[in-house]
């Protein structure tokens, strides 16, 4: 679920169809008993709904996870290195970097893959897509 436009929910299924049948199944449940303080737990964490006063509760959000891709900064960090030989060379370093082949340039981008990687660099943060409300009323 969203909480104040972050996704707060620490439950994920494999499929739209099974999050939506977790959450019909559970609100059902909830709403049958709103004083049972397990489900009223269970709603939090897996819907990030909040029922301060016993109330039923008949919406919840589903959405897809997209993952943030590594950025290829490959052309920036060479343009940089450059830059700042060129602050300490001047002139003398014109054309510096401005032969690194197509190949070479995707060598050091799959090696900054991999150092981030391998060291727990990559990024862990998602968007969620296809943001949907379900009523389950209906």
């Amino acid at each position: 679920g969203s909480y104040g436009g972050r996704w707060e929910s620490i439950t994920y299924f494999d499929t739209k169809d099974e999050a939506i049948e977790h959450g019909i199944n559970l609100l059902k449940k909830y709403n049958h008993n709103t004083h049972d303080e397990k489900t009223r737990n269970q709603v939090m964490n897996d819907l990030t709904i909040y029922s301060y006063y016993n109330e039923l509760i008949y919406t919840f959000f589903v959405g897809e996870i997209g993952e943030i891709a590594f950025p290829d900064e490959t052309d920036s960090l060479l343009e940089n290195i450059a830059e700042r030989v060129y602050e300490v060379a001047g002139e003398y370093s014109e054309g510096y970097l401005d032969d690194v082949t197509e190949e070479h340039r995707e060598e050091l981008q799959s090696f900054i893959y991999r150092w981030a990687k391998q060291r727990g660099y990559l990024p862990e943060c998602f968007l969620i897509r296809e943001i949907e409300e379900i009523d389950i009323r209906n």
